[in-house]
Parts: C-alpha cells; structure tokens; sequence
C-alpha cells in the first residue's frame, strides 16, 4: 500500500508530477493549478481601456491593496488613474482581479470606492469617506 502510518506517503514511493495522476489513481496536489492562474487575454473584450501614460499620473499606491509591483502592472495595461480604477464594471474589476491573480481581492478590498474617492478630492475626499488615511 502507498500510503504509510498516519496517512503520509512514503518517502519511497514517487510523487506524480502536477495535474497528472498518482499512482493511486487520484489528481496530484496542485492539479488544475495552471488553469486557475492562467491570465485572461489581453484581447479579452472584458479589459478595462487603457490610455497613454499622462504627465501626471496618479499615485495608485494610495489605494489600499496596491503596491510597487501592482502599481507597474496596472501601468502596463494603461492604467493610470483613480478615474479609470474608480469607472470600472463588474467584468472590468474580474478580469484586472483575473490578470493580477488576486482571487476577489479588488472586490475585496473596494478599489473602485477607494479611487473614487481620490478621484473626486484626493486624500482628503478619502479620509471622510473612509475615516483614515490611505495607506
């Protein structure tokens, strides 16, 4: 039998590669990863319109849930302001969501309100939405 004292595998016993079967029969562990993660098409119809990069564009950082590395990714798609985060549909927020691999965490963490409200007056418009500053 495969499977040793307590449930565990034996060190013996090879392990399947991801997504293809153990000798058991079953899925391996991560089995279907790929497709989870897998990025929607940059063609997709769902994604939200880019634009050219502004002279000034706005500091996506200040809404919670966006760093450095978010930041650049949403400048790669033409993403440069609270304005474009805050207009963004249902099917917009799931396929940035999607891009981004984030599972719901724009939903989550309400980008669009966030960036509507610095759209509308920055971080002050923010704090009295909210009652804190921007992080």
């Amino acid at each position: 039998e495969p499977i040793g004292p307590a449930g565990k595998r034996r060190r013996s016993e090879p392990v399947a590669p991801m997504g293809e079967p153990s000798p058991d029969g079953r899925l391996a562990a991560g089995a279907g990863a790929a497709e989870k993660s897998a990025r929607p098409s940059l063609d997709d119809p769902k994604r939200p319109a880019g634009t050219d990069r502004p002279a000034q564009p706005d500091d996506l950082q200040l809404i919670s849930g966006v760093g450095p590395k978010t930041e650049a990714t949403l400048h790669s798609l033409g993403i440069y302001t609270f304005a474009q985060v805050a207009s963004w549909t249902p099917e917009q927020r799931n396929w940035v969501d999607g891009y981004l691999n984030f599972r719901g965490r724009i939903d989550r963490e309400n980008w669009t309100g966030q960036a509507a409200a610095l759209a509308k007056g920055g971080v002050d418009e923010y704090v009295r939405v909210f009652g804190r500053k921007p992080v």
